[in-house]
This record gives C-alpha cells, sequence and structure tokens, in this order.
C-alpha cells in the first residue's frame, strides 16, 4: 500500500508544471464523433459540401463550403443539448436569441458568454456585425479540448447549431455528437 501511495505523490509531482487550461481540472474528456448538416436543402443559402473528418489521433474536423446571396439584417441563432438516455432527450442548455443581437451585444456571463468565447477564438469570421451574408462561407473547424467546460457529465451529447431567418427558414443547421467519457482514477489524483 505504501508503494502505490508512493508512486501517486510521484505521479502528482511530476504533472505539477504542467500548465493548466478550462477543462484542466476536469475528470473527463471529451471528444466530437460526427458532424452532420440538417435541415438540408436550405431555401435561402447554397450549401455547396458538409464534411466531417475523422482524424486518427486528432479531434474530427467539419468543412462547410455555403453561400450565402442575401444580406440579413435578422436571424435567430438557436443552440440546442441533448443527452442519450436510450434516445437523445432535450438537456440543460438552451439558447435562442436574435443572432445580430448576440453579435452586437456580446454576453457577459454564462454558457451563453462561453459560446461566444468560443466562436470569438475559433471562428472570429462568424461574428462579423449586421447586416451578415452576401458571400462565401469557407470554414474549417474542430472542437479544441480546453475550451470545454470544467464539469460535464458523462454520457452522449447531440448539439444541434441552427441560424434560422424569420419566420422559419433554416439558412444553416448541424448536428454534433459528443461524447464525454471519465478519465478514470489517475485524472483525480492530478487535479489541484
Amino acid at each position: 500500500m505504501m508503494s502505490y501511495l508512493i508512486i501517486c505523490v510521484g505521479l502528482i509531482t511530476l504533472m505539477k508544471d504542467i500548465p493548466k487550461t478550462c477543462a484542466e481540472n476536469s475528470s473527463y474528456s471529451m471528444s466530437v464523433r460526427k458532424y452532420v448538416c440538417i435541415d438540408m436543402p436550405y431555401k435561402e443559402t447554397i450549401l455547396h459540401s458538409c464534411k466531417s473528418i475523422p482524424r486518427r489521433n486528432a479531434p474530427t474536423m467539419v468543412t462547410v463550403l455555403m453561400d450565402v446571396p442575401k444580406l440579413y439584417d435578422n436571424f435567430v441563432l438557436q443552440l440546442l443539448v441533448f443527452y442519450k438516455f436510450s434516445t437523445y432527450q432535450p438537456f440543460l442548455i438552451t439558447i435562442d436569441r436574435n443572432g445580430c443581437e448576440f453579435i452586437r451585444h456580446p454576453p457577459q456571463f454564462g454558457v451563453e458568454k462561453h459560446v461566444y468565447d468560443v466562436l470569438k477564438e475559433t471562428l472570429p469570421e462568424l461574428l462579423e456585425p449586421c447586416p451578415a451574408g452576401n458571400r462565401t462561407y469557407n470554414l474549417t473547424w474542430y472542437f479544441h479540448q480546453r475550451l470545454s467546460l470544467k464539469h460535464v457529465p458523462a454520457g452522449e451529447y447531440k448539439l444541434r447549431f441552427k441560424l434560422i431567418s424569420p419566420p422559419s427558414n433554416t439558412l444553416f443547421g448541424m448536428d454534433i455528437f459528443i461524447t464525454v467519457r471519465n478519465a478514470g482514477i489517475i485524472s483525480s489524483f492530478m487535479t489541484e
């Protein structure tokens, strides 16, 4: 028993100098399994390609090539999180806001601020002020593990992201399938 304790103390000492990130103090790992574009074909936009690219020993990527011919002064940003029990059921996180207001007046707290900060760091070209559109979007993106929330229950999730022009025309929609796993007993010793 004493040898196990010495090994654990040694591991903790070695891991002490590793830089901390947002998800560092968490005891889970999060990975995106796939990205799937939904609600196609779109009435007001042209989706040329939407491809999920799994990569060995690296995060799954998505590439999207899309023409948005019109300018939009008003659109709805919708973000819904689902948790898989036997089927996907709505989870606690829902954002349903005017997209132009979301960009013009960034949220100051909560999950909305976290979503805004992730977009600002990884896809700043999407946060252009309204009117938005009248261009071609060529995006390549992947989820950065360091940007995940600190506390997420283990399981399978579906994150649904939609941009909707009033009254109910989907400009773009995507489902992101995420797996969260407990990292194990060793990771719990590595937190401070």
